[in-house]
């Protein structure tokens, strides 16, 4: 899938379960672009601070005054960094502040524990998010809008087929992760696998830690 189509989705996907509505802009002198990029300094806008190494999806590049500018949207971020404020995104200056990526990264997830979607339990069931600043988040209670029970810094990935590693530093708490190894950044590991796709269900199904850990993805449909 490409990083537009990514990006899209899971965009559409956090509006819901954050409770956001969804709106539409039309601006002659914005470009949609869907690219991740990364912070070369630490940023401010307003009460949001971006740390100096962030990822972040930009949403537009808009230019005025000959300046470019990028839109970066909020809603696939650590707790951490929505919950300084209510919007759902940010304008900041292009140049000197952001460099574009261009390596494909794990597609931001949000995850609700169980085997599939059920709109009468999903505002409570507890949730799993990989952001795209690289943290992995449980949220026991299933409130995206309180603190995490858990936030744990990634510090790698890699993906073969439907299974995607993700490595920290640090135990992911509440989380079955395996140590593999004493020292260095590499420490621990959680392995997520995506399960076989029915194109007619309302979610996908993932296992996490193992076989029989389910977590799934609400979909368009739900």
């Amino acid at each position: 899938m490409k990083i537009k189509k990514i990006i899209s989705l899971t965009a559409v996907t956090l509006f819901a379960a954050l409770g956001f509505g969804l709106s539409t802009q039309a601006n002659a002198a914005t470009k949609k672009t869907n690219d991740y990029a990364v912070t070369t300094r630490q940023v401010k806008s307003g009460k949001v601070t971006l740390p100096a190494n962030t990822r972040v999806p930009v949403s537009h590049k808009s230019t005025k005054n000959h300046k470019t500018y990028a839109s970066i949207d909020l809603t696939p971020m650590s707790y951490g960094i929505r919950h300084e404020t209510n919007a759902t995104s940010i304008t900041i200056p292009y140049s000197h502040n952001l460099k574009t990526l261009k390596s494909n990264y794990p597609t931001p997830l949000i995850l609700g524990k169980g085997f599939k979607y059920d709109s009468n339990t999903w505002t409570k069931t507890p949730k799993l998010t990989f952001t795209a600043n690289n943290y992995v988040e449980y949220f026991a209670k299933g409130n995206l809008k309180q603190k995490p029970t858990s936030s744990t810094k990634i510090t790698k990935t890699s993906q073969k087929g439907n299974v995607t590693y993700y490595y920290a530093k640090k135990n992911m708490l509440k989380l079955p992760d395996k140590r593999i190894s004493k020292k260095g950044n590499y420490q621990y590991r959680l392995t997520v696998q995506k399960n076989k796709v029915v194109p007619a269900d309302l979610s996908i199904s993932y296992s996490i830690g193992n076989s029989k850990n389910y977590f799934y993805q609400p979909t368009l449909k739900a």
